[in-house]
């Protein structure tokens, strides 16, 4: 059986999962506000949702994973920005698990010593050409574990 090729390509921010979260914010805010509990616990509820959303879209914006370099091998170098340093560093992982929901793959990456990053690939953050190429190789792993031995285990 021929091995999967190689597979890379630079994380790019997707705009429709920002808008998406910010969508789905609104939303929580205005279900919030129009509730029926007493003023006090709105407030304390609204402020909670805008610290998630604000979490969720820092992470969004700001990527920690710059690039993947999914190898035939199973293992990933994985292009990783520290925003305390604001360096980049590469380091090698694996694509602990993965998966497909119509447009959207998700994938899960881990890295020694218990590092981890979820990627939301979508249509607008990822060429067309790629996208097939990482969709083929997710299938042909199918059930097998896509967890290499250079990632930790915990």
């Amino acid at each position: 059986m021929k091995a999967a090729p190689a597979i890379g390509f630079a994380c790019r921010v997707s705009r429709s999962l920002v808008a998406a979260t910010i969508v789905v914010a609104v939303l929580a805010v205005v279900a919030v506000w129009i509730c029926g509990l007493p003023l006090w616990v709105r407030m304390v509820l609204v402020a909670c949702v805008v610290a998630w959303a604000g979490n969720a879209l820092a992470g969004l914006w700001f990527p920690r994973v710059r690039s993947l370099a999914w190898q035939a091998d199973g293992t990933a170098r994985i292009g990783v920005r520290d925003r305390r340093t604001n360096r980049n560093d590469e380091v090698q992982g694996a694509v602990h698990a993965a998966r497909v929901m119509g447009p959207l793959i998700v994938l899960v990456l881990r890295w020694p010593p218990r590092e981890r990053a979820t990627l939301w690939l979508l249509p607008d953050n990822l060429d067309a050409d790629t996208r097939r190429r990482l969709r083929m190789r997710l299938g042909a792993a199918g059930g097998a574990s896509l967890a290499s031995g250079n990632a930790d285990s915990g």
